[in-house]
């Protein structure tokens, strides 16, 4: 079965020059209009997408060569991005936090082969503006190429087997048998698994999941399959499925787009179209929208217009483009569109991301986006991050890194226990987390409930300390913890293990933090409000305030370092909904402002970096809770950058018209992160 390729096209156009110019492919009709491109409903579409970031696809230029183009979702401000007339560029992937650009290069003269482009040419790696590009490695290595959630490894396929490599150092991480898989590699968001094209399950065209962690690999569509992707939630599968039995096209069929669930139990027909092969589905960001590829031909049309693309939104799927007829009679619920044409591509990929300097996703007084890369030259010597995060035993363990992602180590390895809650001392020469077995699923809500575990700031010479030592919390000598039971929170030396104070807890229930001037506590406190609370008590009297809001859900409080200010999750209200935001107060709670928020995405976990300079935190898809099904990754922000407002977010925009686009830093998968300036190879 073949994938679209090589149709011979000129430069791409806008949707409405390119429907005047050729033959409007049937996905672009109405059936109930008399004109498709003045049609209503697929207006309101392309005014939906116009501004959800960028899509870049490989189509031929107007010197014959294959180039990469982007275009905005509903086909505008077109760009050839690499105008390379020696060479021809093909099959573009957006890393998943969209700065960076993963392509093959081929020579002018060698044709790109439906079935083999990922095994051609070099693998190409850029800016995801096309720029500063560097070749990965020789011709033909690094086949069927496809990024890691984070952006620093690569997962190939080859005869011998399927490798991840770390693009850094270009050394092999892992290396898992190939399960009869062959082409098309992708590895999901959530870093777990793998699909891709297989012949091992009485079929040749396949498409299957993969297990990373112990190279389990099931079916998810058998029979005429291929072009597998993933749906944002690593749950969920986009792919081309040409069904038997069909009459048409002299008994061989048409391609269709269809979805499933990773297991394969729940299949649906995305869209499909008599007269038409459909490839490459590669769904939206936010799972909304899916961008496709259709053609008359299966080799692409080539000599013909090309491979139009299409766009649509999930929610109204199955649709079924043209008349059809046979395929409506096997889908008599099937709509009609609306969808989206755009200009002649193959293999799109969509990104959310701005990834144009001078292009903004809010409003055109907003605050230009800057150079991550900046940001991270800036912080790769600020100190060392740690934080829990999964590992491919599916057990959670402790991570050390430098705050720009580099240098990342496993300092746990202790696949028979969880690890969460981890806090540097504040001379930076030790720290603790909690420890709990690895069947206790990791709640954000109880992991200060566990084993209390000391240990060297690089992870050595870990020791339990005590099972009683709940919601632990440094104090600023580094030589003293504050925990927190039911009767109160107590202070514990930790040489001799002796309470020298307590005080009543006022409702105090967890996240427990120490002010680094000595005089306070706080935490995520009831009694304040119908709901959780961030509260203030004074380390002397015991007098107790509210820090927070008291009208809706917040927590994971933390102080800065000037002992006046407290970071914090402010959360929904429950009947309301929404997303949980990061923000700063005075501790008295006079004064409040946001930090950072992002629909989609809640943010938790929020620590400051010892000069206060920096924000670190937690971004989560799913409200904790419950860690493993969240989806959790890290992210630092400079202070004098807040409030920032992230992804697309249109609510919080007009909400806050002046905060800046960033330059956020995603760090990739993790939680509950610390931040200490000591060298911790220094012990």
């Amino acid at each position: 079965m073949s994938s679209i390729h090589r149709p011979l096209v000129r430069l791409f156009f806008l949707v409405i020059g390119f429907a005047v110019l050729f033959r409007v492919p049937a996905f672009c009709q109405n059936r109930e209009s008399p004109n498709p491109l003045l049609d209503d409903s697929t207006k309101r579409l392309a005014e939906e997408v116009k501004d959800k970031g960028w899509i870049i696809f490989s189509a031929c230029s107007d010197k014959g060569d294959w180039d990469l183009f982007s275009c905005r979702p509903d086909g505008s401000d077109p760009k050839n991005l690499t105008q390379t007339p020696e060479f021809n560029e093909a099959a573009p992937q957006f890393s998943r936090d969209g700065r960076q650009l993963l392509y093959r290069r081929l020579r002018r003269e060698q044709k790109i082969d439906g079935n083999n482009y990922g095994m051609q040419g070099v693998v190409t790696l850029a800016k995801s503006d096309g720029t500063q590009t560097r070749i990965l490695g020789p011709e033909g290595e690094y086949s069927w190429a496809s990024w890691s959630p984070d952006g620093k490894q690569i997962a190939c396929l080859s005869l011998k087997g399927i490798f991840i490599f770390d693009i850094e150092t270009k050394t092999i991480a892992k290396k898992l048998e190939r399960q009869g898989f062959f082409q098309q590699l992708t590895w999901s968001p959530d870093g777990r698994w793998l699909c891709g094209v297989a012949n091992s399950f009485d079929a040749g065209w396949s498409v299957a999941r993969m297990d990373i962690s112990n190279g389990a690999a099931n079916p998810v569509s058998r029979v005429d399959c291929c072009t597998p992707d993933w749906f944002p939630d690593s749950r969920n599968m986009i792919f081309s499925y040409r069904p038997a039995g069909q009459n048409g096209n002299n008994g061989y069929g048409w391609t269709q787009l269809w979805r499933a669930d990773a297991e394969g139990r729940k299949r649906q027909m995305v869209y499909g179209e008599d007269g038409r092969h459909v490839y490459g589905g590669n769904v939206s960001p936010d799972g909304m929208y899916v961008i496709f590829t259709g053609n008359m031909n299966e080799d692409g049309d080539p000599g013909q217009q090309g491979a139009p693309m299409g766009l649509m939104r999930l929610n109204d799927a199955p649709i079924i483009g043209g008349e059809s007829g046979e395929l409506r009679s096997l889908h008599p619920g099937a709509h009609n569109g609306p969808v989206l044409a755009l200009p002649s591509g193959w293999e799109p990929s969509w990104t959310y991301a701005e990834i144009f300097s001078d292009k903004t996703p809010g409003n055109a007084d907003q605050v230009l986006m800057d150079d991550v890369s900046t940001l991270a030259d800036e912080l790769h010597n600020k100190g060392w991050l740690a934080f829990s995060g999964e590992t491919n035993q599916g057990d959670w363990d402790l991570f050390l890194m430098r705050p720009d992602g580099s240098d990342k180590r496993n300092i746990a390895n202790t696949p028979e226990f969880n690890e969460a809650g981890v806090r540097f001392s504040p001379d930076g020469k030790r720290m603790f987390y909690y420890r709990m077995p690895k069947s206790v699923p990791l709640d954000n809500n109880t992991y200060g409930n566990f084993s209390l575990v000391l240990a060297h700031a690089d992870g050595s010479d870990a020791t339990v300390v005590s099972d009683s030592y709940h919601w632990a919390a440094w104090g600023p000598d580094s030589a003293q913890i504050a925990c927190l039971d039911a009767k109160g929170i107590h202070i514990v030396d930790l040489s001799d293990k002796q309470v020298i104070r307590s005080l009543p807890r006022k409702g105090f229930v967890q996240q427990l933090s120490w002010s680094p001037d000595r005089k306070w506590f706080c935490a995520t406190a009831n009694g304040l409000g119908p709901f959780w609370s961030i509260g203030r008590i004074d380390a002397q009297t015991g007098a107790l305030n509210a820090a927070s809001e008291t009208d809706r859900y917040n927590c994971t409080p933390d102080w800065f370092a000037d002992s006046k200010h407290i970071v914090y999750s402010r959360g929904i209200v429950p009947e309301k909904g929404g997303w949980a935001e990061l923000w700063m107060a005075d501790g008295d709670g006079k004064e409040k402002r946001l930090l950072y928020a992002e629909e989609q995405r809640h943010t938790y976990g929020g620590a400051l970096s010892p000069d206060d300079r920096y924000v670190l935190f937690t971004l989560s898809e799913a409200d904790l809770g419950k860690v493993n099904n969240s989806r959790t990754r890290l992210a630092i922000l400079r202070f004098s950058d807040a409030p920032m407002i992230g992804g697309q977010s249109e609510s919080h925009r007009k909400q806050y018209p002046q905060a800046a686009n960033g330059p956020l830093l995603d760090l990739g998968w993790g939680w509950e992160p610390a931040w200490t300036f000591a060298d911790v190879e220094d012990k």
